[in-house]
């Protein structure tokens, strides 16, 4: 079965501007579910640089833009709200 959830890097050819943030040193998870049924994707982690990633889900069609800049505190996963069933 195909995953429901595709994942598409948009680079910005920018490397990091700023040192990342010290309480994240291995990522961060993004739930933005709200606790609503979800969908859940890792993300490849670190980003190579600036940029972000598209979301799509194949299933519902929600989709969500998560921004990156190359560094150890970028997003690693993220959860995003299930919209099948609704109009």
């Amino acid at each position: 079965m195909e995953p429901a959830l595709t994942v598409e890097w948009i680079d910005r050819h920018r490397e990091p501007q700023c040192p990342s943030n010290p309480d994240f040193p291995d990522g961060v998870d993004v739930d933005i579910s709200f606790g609503a049924e979800n969908c859940f994707t890792e993300l490849p982690y670190p980003a190579k640089r600036c940029g972000a990633y598209l979301v799509r889900c194949r299933r519902c069609g929600f989709s969500a833009l998560v921004t990156t800049a190359g560094r150890v505190d970028d997003p690693r996963s993220l959860r995003i709200p299930c919209n099948r069933g609704r109009a």
